[in-house]
């Protein structure tokens, strides 16, 4: 590394009047138009005052300077085998630094890695003398539950689980007979509705028919109602059963039909064909409703 100090001849670390004043001198002999032979060393001034002249500049050149002087001494100091230390204020600094806050941090966390280390080991300990207790239950629930009493309550649980699987729990708006009679049929240019009310106090399935054809079907909770929209404009037939929990399971005696209320299910029918206006309703009650009769389920099952 050049030593611009040398470079100007002045000493290291001089001002910025001395390195100007030495930087005139030496370019009043060296300048190109005065000594074209100089251009080099003039070139090598220059590039000096610019660096010394310059603060930033100057301060950092002169912290690699420093440090430059120090590795040789010691490289110097080492070939001689003799130890000679020489830090800049920077280095000292820095050292006084790590005494008063690195070391003496290291020291403290090496004491909490020991105090934690201490506590890790009994928090073992403990957690060992709890769990035994627990894993020597769930040996014994494994045993009581691999006896062949409990196998039997076991395999008696998967059938009512199986059973509660095949039991649709339906709701209001659902279609469970859609399959049997056929798709439902819209008449969008006739706008004709039936608002139908539950206060049956039970379950009910309601179908719609037009001429013997199946229009539509509908469950309808206790206690709520639906609205069929756009039925075609022409007398309409009703159906209904009643009856409460409903399963898709429950086979009917007389057809050949799965899908049917297990308790209390009866059919009925209206007596005769019912035309639509523009507002509709219809409430049904417990028992046989005005306008209708009770029929069996093969009547209420025929199709068109």
């Amino acid at each position: 590394m050049a030593n611009y100090y040398e470079i100007l001849g002045v000493p290291t670390g001089a001002g910025f009047a001395e390195i100007k004043s030495a930087f005139r001198k030496l370019a009043k002999i060296y300048h190109p138009d005065k000594n074209p032979a100089g251009k080099e060393q003039f070139s090598r001034i220059l590039k000096a005052y610019e660096t010394l002249s310059n603060p930033k500049l100057k301060s950092s050149y002169d912290y690699r300077l420093n440090y430059n002087i120090s590795i040789t001494e010691t490289i110097i100091s080492k070939s001689s085998g003799t130890k000679n230390w020489n830090f800049d204020e920077k280095e000292l600094k820095r050292r006084k630094y790590y005494d008063e806050h690195i070391k003496k941090y290291a020291k403290e966390k090496e004491v909490y890695k020991q105090n934690t280390s201490n506590k890790k080991n009994y928090n073992e300990f403990k957690y060992i003398l709890f769990a035994t207790p627990i894993a020597v239950l769930l040996f014994l629930l494994i045993l009581y539950l691999a006896s062949p009493k409990n196998e039997t309550l076991k395999q008696t649980k998967q059938k009512q689980q199986i059973t509660e699987q095949n039991e649709s729990k339906l709701k209001t708006g659902d279609t469970p007979y859609s399959e049997y009679f056929g798709r439902s049929r819209f008449d969008t240019t006739a706008k004709l509705s039936l608002t139908i009310k539950n206060y049956t106090g039970q379950e009910l399935i309601v179908c719609l028919f037009n001429e013997q054809k199946f229009i539509r079907s509908c469950f309808i909770e206790k206690g709520y109602y639906v609205e069929f929209l756009e039925l075609p404009d022409k007398p309409i037939m009703l159906r209904y059963c009643t009856g409460l929990n409903f399963s898709y399971s429950q086979p009917l005696k007389e057809i050949n039909v799965y899908g049917a209320f297990k308790d209390n299910l009866e059919f009925f029918e209206s007596i005769s064909p019912s035309s639509l206006n523009s507002i509709n309703e219809l409430t049904l009650q417990n028992g046989i409703n005005e306008g209708f009769k009770k029929i069996d389920e093969k009547k209420f099952f025929i199709k068109d």
